[in-house]
């Protein structure tokens, strides 16, 4: 129970409130009053535990303030069922994940094991989840699937072996799979399908991975077309895998999934089909996969190869402007010409004093509630607010969506904000590095969110992998590398990432395209991909990209380098 309590009190003191004076007259901005009813309440806890109660039960930035006070409060006297309660409000108002981890570990601390379960069930894969979750399941079955889905193969298994019926050993089965395990995996498979009449085809292809894996490819291509549309991008992958191009291209052809006709269509002009490739890339470039653009550029390259300059034209009209500049065509505007006109929220004076009194986080959560009714003039001026007071995180989540709904010229400087521009011109003067590139790439890796960290642990605005992140500060920069909180400050991040881009922009002889391609897939993929597919004309890297990721990251640097120059070069 003392661990509970300890967790509660240190986020407690964490989020307390400050005892400040509040600038400002209550007739101008009314909530502020309700301010300081709360901060008069919180210095006479505990006797005014009522006071903050009846404060909770609104239905704003306050009450939600006040059912996090409340639960804290009640959390302190040890009432952990009651403290439980309000943050449950609390959630129910406005959730965040740290708010989350704090509600389940009451409910636990209260002894209420489902619900506990249940909301930390909610908070899986992380690590304090999975904990809590092998604290409270009892069901060893249902704890195997949830860790075999946490991505804790070796922690479900003992819990399955050996399995008690055939949903256990469909869980054995991944789980063996998961610890590369793959024959055993495969036997564990074929088990599951022979016993039963199992037609999820999720299953049969999992099977097929697994003989895949095992290093048996025929079996592995018999279980694919077994499993039909579903398993022919499977197949097509195992057969290009085994160098046989032609069937593995019919079989990307039999899929449903966009990314099968690309990579079919790649095939098909390797082997010099270019009028049957050209048909598939014209089917792709129709519809409005995420294939599309790349498909459409494909077709403009093989039209101009066959020297049909005007149906290579017509295609090109219908290209993102990133493609247009790479083709070396004029780029339209990227951002509209219109302005747009704030309007002056009274909000704005409650969030001017909860900066001045508390700080950001105070300031944010008032202005999050006001953003759920608030008209695009409105939104338009909280997003300014935001990048006027250094917050160009919080000015990209409003501005993005205005852009999108509203769009402006105003709505689209939020959504391309000068986030920490000091840093980023020093920089980007001393590497040689074009500081709108640098803005383009914090966008699209970060959202500006400096504390961003991956699925692949790529740290902060830039998204640096920690191990490409200490090479390039030890051995290049001279800086030593304490922990991974030196890749979190924006100096250091920024400073990093733009020297990364130097040296890719050197290594690729200038070639923006080649280095913003390896600055997400990597120098070596980049170049690998590019000569297998011979790709001499800049115009021939994006279809060369094997990852989509990659290829998709390209245009979206490239779209916001646009957007970032149109908006802010002189």
């Amino acid at each position: 129970m003392k661990w509970a309590v300890l967790s509660i009190a240190l986020v407690g003191v964490a989020l307390s409130l400050v005892v400040a004076l509040w600038p400002g007259g209550d007739a101008a901005s009314p909530s502020l009053a309700d301010y300081r009813a709360l901060r008069a309440a919180q210095k006479s806890l505990p006797a005014s535990i009522a006071s903050i109660e009846a404060l909770a039960a609104g239905d704003g930035a306050v009450a939600w303030q006040a059912c996090v006070l409340a639960g804290h409060a009640h959390a302190a006297a040890g009432r952990f069922a009651r403290g439980a309660e309000f943050l449950a409000r609390a959630l129910a108002l406005r959730a965040t994940s740290a708010l989350q981890l704090e509600h389940a570990t009451l409910l636990e601390a209260a002894g209420d094991r489902p619900a506990a379960k249940d909301a930390w069930e909610e908070l899986l894969p992380r690590s304090e989840a999975v904990a809590a979750i092998q604290r409270l399941e009892t069901d060893p079955e249902r704890l195997a699937r949830q860790l075999v889905a946490a991505g804790r193969p070796s922690a479900a298994l003992p819990l399955v072996s050996p399995p008690a019926n055939d949903a256990a050993r469909l869980t054995r089965a991944r789980a063996l799979l998961a610890l590369s395990r793959a024959a055993e995996a495969a036997e564990e498979y074929s088990r599951v399908l022979a016993a039963t009449s199992w037609s999820d085809t999720t299953v049969r292809i999992e099977y097929g991975r697994a003989l895949e894996r095992a290093g048996q490819a025929d079996a592995a291509l018999s279980v694919y077309r077994g499993a039909g549309s579903s398993g022919a991008f499977r197949e097509g992958s195992l057969l290009e895998t085994l160098g046989r191009s032609r069937e593995a291209a019919d079989a990307y052809r039999r899929s449903s999934d966009p990314e099968a006709l690309w990579r079919a269509a790649r095939l098909l002009e390797a082997l010099g089909e270019a009028d049957e490739a050209l048909a598939v890339y014209r089917i792709l470039a129709s519809g409005a996969s995420r294939a599309r653009d790349d498909a459409l550029l494909r077709v403009v390259q093989l039209e101009r190869n066959a020297g049909r300059a005007a149906a290579a034209d017509e295609a090109a009209s219908g290209l993102p402007a990133a493609f247009l500049w790479i083709l070396g065509k004029p780029v339209p505007s990227v951002v509209p010409a219109s302005s747009a006109h704030p309007s002056s929220p009274s909000v704005l004076r409650t969030a001017g004093a909860l900066l001045a009194s508390h700080g950001m986080p105070w300031a944010e959560v008032e202005l999050d509630f006001a953003l759920r009714t608030a008209d695009p003039a409105a939104r338009l001026a909280i997003g300014t607010w935001y990048a006027e007071n250094a917050a160009p995180r919080q000015a990209f989540l409003v501005g993005a969506p205005l852009l999108a709904e509203a769009p402006s010229r105003d709505a689209a400087r939020l959504a391309y904000p000068l986030a920490w521009i000091e840093i980023v011109e020093r920089w980007s003067s001393i590497y040689g590095v074009d500081k709108y590139l640098v803005l383009a790439v914090i966008r699209e890796e970060s959202n500006y969110l400096a504390t961003a960290v991956s699925s692949s642990r790529a740290l902060g605005l830039m998204q640096l992998l920690p191990s490409t992140g200490t090479w390039i500060a030890e051995s290049k920069l001279g800086l030593r590398v304490e922990s991974e909180a030196f890749f979190f400050d924006p100096e250091n991040n920024i400073r990093l990432g733009t020297w990364y881009l130097s040296y890719l922009l050197d290594l690729f002889d200038g070639d923006l395209v080649r280095a913003v391609s390896a600055y997400n897939g990597g120098n070596g993929n980049v170049t690998r991909w590019t000569e297998a597919a011979g790709a001499v004309q800049r115009a021939d890297v994006p279809g060369a990209l094997v990852s989509t990721e990659t290829r998709e990251y390209l245009v979206k640097v490239l779209q916001s380098w646009l957007a970032y120059r149109e908006l802010y070069a002189a």
